[in-house]
């Protein structure tokens, strides 16, 4: 049993913070513009028009957007003549189809418009890199956890995220800097404005003074500069930059999606400006130290908020962090390494743990000295020292219970609720409670049918185990018929090459509707099984798509993995 000092808590501030999403609502300004906020972690917003309504972002699933719509056609009966994706994150693009049905997409009855890399960008996060995030992101948002003190505690920019089946749309109108509209009467002004993400889109409603600024604004915290998840360098001057081009609309109401609405001029200003500063102060500040010699573990000691900005109610390091995002200022302008050329050329990973346990006197004296630290309530410190034994020996029982305490005692201390979430998942793990949980996952059907033909085979490049084919050279051709679309992939002595038209040779051609590479890219059926039923037509031999094929790993990746137990 636990001793007295791991009894479940909460920060106190981070629990204040969650008091804000504690209940699902409509938000309506201005009369006609209605924003769902607390279904889910992000919130999404609907302005009607004349005779119709425009959708700005659809929440994370079927479960929030089943109930958002609901509460939507309580207000108005309208229907939705535009969908805007303000950008490619999964919690604003997954519920569409609870808004709208996706054949009113595809015969043109209902635009979904989006900046012209969003497809691109989910591609690459959801598809080349799904098994790492899949992975890594049940952890940022404690999706292995049970909710309360105990457990996870939300993320801290909306309610607990929630999502169902979910769903995608390329977007069948795009931009690229801006677009001027006028649907169902309703005036607006789409504005990219990279952020958060390069894609980012805001939307301007000139005649109300209302600037919808989707997640330019991540809510009440201090923003997320680097997600645990795994994220590419968000540029922080980018991002302050894209703030300013907002302050220059003078909006009198801001409709951020995360965290609650702003009203008044001033309100907005004060807001949009501290944001920035707070965001600019982390970068400059940080490189000022990169360039007199700090590494990035010295910076997140040296790197601070000055007490106007941190003191300011929209910036609360609840979801984002000092810490870990000048880590990134970091990597983003010089890369990983740090300086020391012991970096360069390491000790293979788990002979390093095996010497340091020998340098501190074995695997006895390093579990008594994190079990001290533990009943000193040295948290951090006691993970620290088990990890080594946990390193050299990952069965270790012992070493791993000693850890996964520490790190609950540390994480029940966490403020910030994404450290608190990966402290407690990893604790799991290391108790050996999540198993399966940490396999991979499939894209679903409601994405993969409306991804690029090729996009979705271009995901193919990375699964190849190149050490199975080094003398291997195979070229296959796909052709879609019902959509007119064909590609080649090609195996190359340990090399996947994708080509965006149809090689003029191929060893073997597949011909598919289009649905079937749906269901094979979500893992319902493969190729070869298409090939038997008569779903999938062949050109060349059976043999050749099978030798193919076996070059490669599944798409939910290679099996499950430790995030913590290697």
């Amino acid at each position: 049993m636990a001793p007295d000092n791991f009894r479940p808590s909460v920060h106190p501030e981070l629990a204040a913070q969650m008091t804000l999403y504690e209940t699902p609502r409509i938000i309506t300004t201005s009369g006609r513009i209605h924003t769902a906020h607390c279904y889910t972690g992000s919130n999404c917003t609907l302005i009607e028009g004349d005779g119709g309504a425009v959708l700005v972002d659809t929440l994370s699933g079927e479960l929030p957007g089943n109930e958002a719509a609901a509460a939507y056609r309580e207000i108005t009966d309208k229907p939705i003549k535009a969908v805007i994706i303000t950008h490619f994150h999964a919690d604003h693009t997954s519920g569409i189809f609870s808004f709208v049905d996706e054949e009113d997409i595809r015969n043109g009855t209902v635009e979904v418009i989006g900046q012209r890399e969003l497809t691109a960008n989910q591609l690459r996060d959801w598809g080349i890199l799904a098994p790492i995030r899949n992975r890594r992101g049940p952890f940022q948002f404690g999706a292995h956890l049970n909710y309360g003190e105990n457990g996870g505690f939300g993320s801290a920019i909306g309610a607990q995220p929630r999502r169902g089946k979910s769903g995608f749309v390329d977007p069948t109108r795009t931009f690229k800097d801006a677009l001027d509209l006028e649907i169902a009467g309703i005036r607006l002004q789409v504005i990219h404005v990279p952020s958060e993400t390069d894609d980012q889109s805001v939307v301007w409603l000139p005649e109300e003074k209302v600037l919808i600024s989707a997640d330019a604004i991540q809510g009440m915290t201090f923003p997320n500069i680097y997600a645990l998840r795994g994220t590419q360098f968000r540029n922080p001057m980018q991002w302050a930059k894209g703030l300013d081009v907002l302050r220059d609309l003078k909006a009198e109401i801001l409709i951020p999606h995360h965290g609650p609405t702003v009203e008044g001029a001033d309100a907005v200003e004060d807001l949009l400006s501290a944001y920035r500063d707070a965001i600019q102060y982390l970068h400059d500040q940080s490189v000022r130290w990169i360039n007199r010699g700090y590494t990035w573990d010295e910076l997140a000691d040296k790197v601070t908020m000055p007490k106007h900005l941190a003191e300011h109610p929209w910036l609360g390091e609840f979801y984002g962090s000092y810490k870990h995002s000048v880590r990134s200022v970091f990597a983003g302008y010089v890369g990983w390494f740090q300086g020391d050329a012991v970096e360069l050329d390491p000790l293979p990973w788990r002979e390093r743990a095996e010497r340091y346990v020998t340098a501190m006197g074995g695997r006895d004296a390093v579990l008594d000295m994190a079990r001290k630290a533990t009943d000193q309530e040295n948290y951090q410190w006691a993970a620290d020292v088990a990890t080594w034994a946990v390193r050299a020996d990952n069965e270790d029982k012992e070493a791993r219970e000693i850890k996964a305490q520490a790190l609950r005692g540390w994480a029940y201390r966490q403020k910030n609720s994404t450290w608190r979430n990966w402290g407690l998942c990893q604790a799991l793990e290391l108790e050996g409670e999540l198993g399966e949980q940490l396999g991979g996952h499939k894209v679903q059907p409601g994405q993969a049918r409306n991804y690029p033909t090729g996009g979705l085979l271009e995901l193919m490049t990375v699964r190849l185990i190149a050490e199975k084919c080094w003398d291997t050279r195979i070229i296959l051709g796909f052709v879609s018929t019902d959509t007119d679309e064909n590609c080649g992939l090609e195996i190359r002595r340990g090399v996947c090459q994708f080509y965006e038209t149809l090689p003029d040779h191929c060893d073997a051609i597949l011909r598919f509707k289009r649905h079937f590479l749906s269901e094979w890219a979500g893992g319902a059926v493969t190729f070869d099984e298409g090939i038997a039923s008569g779903e999938v037509k062949l050109t060349g031999e059976r043999s050749v798509v099978e030798n193919f094929f076996d070059k490669f790993e599944p798409a939910e990746g290679s099996g499950p993995f430790g995030m913590s137990v290697r």
